[in-house]
């Protein structure tokens, strides 16, 4: 027999919250969850992977009723193999998008950054450059021919 967990256990080795396991198992996203004859929830290691991968795909932005289909088709074995590889490729083709777009705002910031040692250095005050950068699009030139 494997090892065994409470509801408890799983939501600290998971992170995701008592609430939010009980409403997966309400869903039927969590359809594989045993319980014993008191009634109370039994999770296996198999469980804690499947709620991992959940969580993953949650935290990308995959909408509950996706979790719900993908789930589903999970039940249905593998005839479905297929479609679950294209939800899945279609959840990491956004999560792509969503990288591609935080590293532009990255680069915004490090260039706005940047500039603040160099006018520190350079004696412009703050508010100046600021103004330039917003009516201009670009930083002041430096001070003294620099």
């Amino acid at each position: 027999m494997s090892e065994q967990f409470t509801i408890g256990q799983v939501a600290e080795k998971t992170g995701l919250s008592i609430h939010t396991i009980r409403y997966y198992e309400k869903e039927r996203i969590l359809p594989f969850v045993k319980r014993n004859e008191g009634g109370t929830r039994i999770f296996e290691y198999e469980d804690i992977q499947w709620i991992h991968l959940l969580h993953c795909l949650r935290n990308t932005g995959m909408p509950i009723a996706q979790l719900k289909e993908y789930a589903d088709l999970t039940l249905q074995g593998d005839p479905t193999g297929e479609k679950r590889l294209e939800i899945l490729k279609k959840q990491k083709a956004q999560i792509e998008d969503q990288v591609n777009i935080l590293k532009t705002h990255i680069d915004l910031l490090n260039r706005q950054m940047a500039w603040y040692p160099r006018l520190q250095k350079d004696n412009v005050l703050f508010d100046e450059a600021m103004k330039t950068w917003l009516k201009e699009g670009k930083v002041p030139p430096e001070q003294g021919g620099r």
